[in-house]
């Protein structure tokens, strides 16, 4: 199945449209082709083609992954990949990392406690970023982190739903 997805840019200023396919060979192979220049990703992109493998590294990581970055053939961008790819961002551990917050056990947890947590804790979301996040999720004052989750990730499962990826 193919479908569209778009992902950033470090620094958020532009959206990069990539066909996206069941695996990650295949996605990595389309951003390979789209980034490359003259055979190779420039060492400036590689943070964008870390996250079309559908790695999320924090801005922290990417600074100490920056810092020895060169311009990547495929396969050293394969090797990046591998290297930096710690499996954290599944649906399961994500669902676990919500699960912290669910305090009623119930499958929720509230927009008031995500919003603090998403706005002032790591990478922080700005409140206009949030509220993007968010929308479509705040059934009265909480979110079903369950859907949440699976629509988030959609992109990067071997079985999203193509709809969520448009």
């Amino acid at each position: 199945t193919v479908s569209v997805l778009y992902w950033s840019d470090p620094a958020r200023e532009a959206w990069i449209p990539a066909t996206m396919s069941s695996n990650r060979s295949a996605i990595m192979k389309e951003a390979f082709d789209l980034l490359q220049k003259e055979g190779k990703i420039p060492k400036t992109s590689v943070p964008t083609a870390l996250r079309a493998a559908g790695l999320n590294p924090s801005e922290e990581k990417i600074k100490e992954i920056m810092a020895t970055a060169t311009d990547l053939d495929m396969s050293a961008y394969e090797a990046l990949v591998a290297k930096h790819d710690d499996k954290s961002d599944t649906p399961e551990a994500v669902k676990e990392a919500f699960r912290v917050f669910d305090k009623d056990m119930n499958g929720t947890v509230s927009v008031a406690e995500f919003r603090h947590i998403m706005t002032t804790m790591g990478e922080k979301y700005t409140e206009e970023e949030f509220r993007d996040l968010i929308q479509g999720f705040d059934d009265n004052g909480v979110i079903h982190y369950e859907k949440f989750v699976m629509k988030m990730l959609a992109p990067f499962t071997e079985h999203g739903n193509p709809e969520d990826m448009i």
